[in-house]
């Protein structure tokens, strides 16, 4: 398996085809206190995304426009 590491975002050159395989980790099992850390993506090719999640970048709204993307689309397949 190959692991690619990426900060506060997946690149937009990353293409998963119809469905992908989306893990979650967080600091922590109380989601009113314990933030999301890392995304893990992978379509089953052998390969893993992994996306780390600042703290910083969790304040900003406009932050992660291609992770918001992959998962907001309608023609994909996500797998949790």
């Amino acid at each position: 398996m190959t692991y690619f590491l990426y900060k506060d975002d997946i690149s937009s050159e990353v293409n998963f085809g119809d469905v992908i395989a989306i893990d979650t980790e967080t600091m922590g099992l109380n989601i009113n206190r314990d933030r999301l850390c890392l995304v893990q993506l992978s379509s089953g090719d052998g390969n893993a995304h992994l996306v780390q999640i600042s703290k910083k970048s969790l304040e900003n709204h406009d932050n992660f426009p291609n992770l918001k993307k992959i998962f907001s689309d309608p023609n994909t397949t996500k797998l949790f």
